[in-house]
């Protein structure tokens, strides 16, 4: 019986180590943003305007982390056009469901640790959405 109980716990590992390698595998390359949006705590939601790409590098052989940049530039409604550009590595987590980011400035000091849900994962469509500082959820849509 502990016999096959050791078994299923062993597959059960490779079996989700397996899905963040190929979740990793499958984000890899350049993404170009089609929609951002932020939703308050009250359930109001406002979209930005603008354009931008997230580019995530290719993991390394048996790896589920890597670099990534992120470059856009955003106007929401009412307010001046903003630049965001951000650095650092990701890590797939939890299944392949989740990653966490490490943002890094320009001399690899980190500045920011997030953890992405990704909504949808396929190979021309990616979501993901994270808390901000501010209590806000923000959804970015992407597409290839």
């Amino acid at each position: 019986m502990k016999a096959i109980i050791t078994l299923f716990i062993l597959l059960w590992v490779l079996i989700s180590c397996d899905k963040q390698k190929q979740s990793a595998r499958q984000l890899a390359g350049t993404w170009e943003l089609t929609s951002y949006k932020v939703k308050n705590a009250e359930g109001l939601s406002t979209f930005a305007t603008g354009t931008g790409s997230i580019h995530f590098d290719k993991c390394v052989k048996n790896s589920i982390q890597s670099s990534f940049t992120f470059n856009a530039t955003l106007a929401f409604p009412g307010a001046a056009q903003s630049s965001i550009s951000e650095q650092g590595t990701y890590e797939m987590i939890e299944k392949g469901d989740y990653m966490t980011v490490k943002q890094l400035d320009t001399l690899g000091t980190e500045i920011g640790v997030y953890t992405y849900r990704i909504l949808v994962q396929t190979k021309t469509d990616l979501a993901l959405e994270y808390p901000d500082n501010l209590g806000n959820y923000v959804t970015l849509i992407f597409s290839r």
